[in-house]
């Protein structure tokens, strides 16, 4: 069964997504106009998820949270991450790979939507871009939104956290809001198939910024995600 709601998902989102990419490319001539096109495809795509795949979404701990000057470190397992910190922040700026921009459509609307996109093989430069476009999120009031494993990982699985957000956190001396969450239970990296349930994305107390001691500082960056996962 959950086979077929998988494949009823993307029989849908697909063509959709080519379409309305197709149909709103002159709003890439206007940054807001392509978050208002990305609003409501993050939306919809969450609409037919739960459709299609019985897969809920909630989120704990979202009473205003700040869009300035801060920084979100989120655990990763889903695609659905992306989608609901996108549409439950304040036009956030998500750091990710550059071969993200590639991407026929989708590519286009998230370089227009003013991200920060990095070549994780030279990570010296990755950084300092980091830091430098930081300062027009700064300007902007949008916050920035790092997954400190890199990449999307399985439920429980002990993952690497990596010092980039410590780093940047003492660059900028931001602080930091752990996300903990649960969605790789129901939509995983692999296998493709999408099970019914309900994906919980809590935003944890926040984390003064990082002063010199990067290790201790990710160690309990780390801890307070890891053990807030464990109870979704």
């Amino acid at each position: 069964m959950s086979k077929l709601r998988t494949i009823l998902f993307f029989i849908g989102l697909i063509p959709f997504t080519l379409m309305a990419g197709i149909v709103a490319a002159p709003t890439l001539l206007s940054q807001k106009a392509t978050w208002f096109v990305a609003d409501i495809w993050a939306g919809l795509t969450l609409f037919w998820l739960r459709v299609t795949c019985g897969i809920r979404s909630e989120v704990r701990g979202a009473g205003a949270l700040p869009s300035a000057n801060i920084i979100y470190a989120s655990k990763h397992q889903s695609a659905w991450d992306t989608l609901m910190l996108w549409r439950t922040l304040k036009r956030p700026l998500f750091i990710l790979k550059r071969e993200l921009y590639w991407i026929p459509f989708f590519g286009w609307y998230l370089w227009r939507s003013g991200q920060i996109a990095i070549n994780r093989a030279e990570r010296r430069k990755a950084m300092e871009q980091i830091i430098a476009q930081a300062g027009e999120a700064q300007k902007a009031n949008r916050p920035i939104v790092i997954f400190p494993e890199g990449t999307r990982g399985k439920p429980y699985a002990d993952t690497t956290y990596h010092s980039g957000v410590a780093k940047l956190s003492e660059a900028l001396a931001w602080p930091v809001i752990p996300v903990a969450l649960n969605a790789g239970k129901f939509w995983p990296k692999r296998p493709l198939w999408k099970t019914p349930g309900t994906a919980i994305m809590e935003f944890l107390p926040k984390m003064d910024a990082c002063k010199g001691d990067k290790t201790s500082w990710m160690a309990e960056l780390k801890a307070r995600i890891e053990n807030a996962c464990k109870l979704l």
